[in-house]
């Protein structure tokens, strides 16, 4: 074995905790020698790295051990852990018991007065904005990483064109216009804002929010926000699955907030040593979920779908800006 390997398997052994002995058979379990093992192991004791990495090591665990305890307590909640739903949320109580308590939930009656919820159809979007040039996400299904590379795939359309192609009614994950192209279609979806109002929920920012439209089959995969979301559904249907952030470890985060399950359809449940928990609901128009910042989750639209999402809370809701600081994953 070469000296990077041998080396390599050393810094694996001080990342996850090992003490001398255990780190000793996993170097013999390689194929060192137990003597160049053991020389391995008593050069470390002079080696300040090996020192700092052993110091970390043992932060993480701590920060396992209260993990681990949130999943508990979690678990042991009256109700198990699940997720709640209400109607017409009194404001007062959304913010002490989820907002603030970092907790889901899916949310009804917040907008039985827009117009937007008997306006809104393909015939009204061209009626409205149909010459507008609109920014969508498009050639999604050639690309795994599509979310991660969101900028290759930015492509700019007249909106009637894209409701003419929705108008075929195929189920597809190749075209959704998104939260992420809200720096354009801001301006040209103005109209739009005409069928919306306040969310008693929110402060009332006027037109201050991310609009969504794509078709059946539309899938955003395993990933957390930065910030608290409230995702409005308005036509169609979304299976929306949630995954907590005391699950981290199982939710194989390598690269910045993105899970390598991906697409992956995690089942519903309690989890195992592998898997991560997860809770699923269904939003159909007029209802709504409450994605906290740091939660897992994925969306697939199961019908033809528009949707709306807001940041715009009674709280701070700037967790972007420290993001890097806490050691962002690259």
């Amino acid at each position: 074995m070469g000296q990077t390997d041998k080396r390599a398997l050393i810094a694996e052994g001080l990342a996850a905790g090992d003490d001398d002995a255990a780190l000793h058979g996993r170097l013999v379990a390689a194929g060192i020698s137990a003597a160049s093992a053991k020389y391995e192991i008593d050069r470390l004791g002079k080696d300040p790295m090996a020192a700092m990495l052993r110091r970390q090591a043992a932060r993480m665990a701590k920060q396992g051990w209260l993990l681990a305890n949130q999943e508990r307590l979690a678990r042991e909640a009256e109700g198990g852990f699940a997720l709640d739903t209400h109607d017409r949320p009194d404001p007062a109580s959304f913010y002490r018991h989820h907002y603030e308590a970092n907790r889901p939930a899916k949310l009804t009656g917040l907008i039985d007065h827009w117009p937007a919820l008997a306006r809104w159809s393909l015939d009204h979007f061209a009626s409205v904005a149909g010459d507008a040039v609109v920014e969508a996400q498009v050639e999604r299904e050639r690309d795994p990483d599509y979310e991660l590379a969101k900028d290759e795939h930015r492509r700019r359309v007249r909106f009637g064109e894209l409701i003419d192609w929705l108008r075929k009614d195929e189920a597809s994950n190749d075209i959704y216009l998104t939260a992420y192209n809200s720096g354009t279609n801001a301006a040209a979806l103005a109209p739009l804002w005409d069928d919306m109002a306040p969310i008693a929920l929110l402060d009332p920012r006027p037109r201050d929010g991310f609009f969504w439209l794509g078709p059946k089959g539309t899938l955003t995969p395993w990933h957390h926000d930065l910030t608290n979301n409230l995702l409005v559904q308005v036509i169609g249907r979304k299976r929306v699955r949630l995954a907590p952030p005391w699950a981290f470890a199982r939710m194989k985060n390598s690269r910045h907030c993105f899970s390598d399950w991906g697409n992956e359809p995690l089942p519903t449940g309690e989890g195992d040593a592998d898997t991560p928990p997860v809770l699923e609901t269904i939003i159909g128009p007029g209802e709504a979920i409450f994605l906290p910042v740091g939660w897992w989750h994925q969306v697939e639209a199961l019908d033809l779908s528009a949707s709306v999402s807001f940041t715009s809370f009674r709280r701070p809701n700037n967790h972007v800006e420290d993001y890097a600081s806490y050691g962002e994953i690259a």
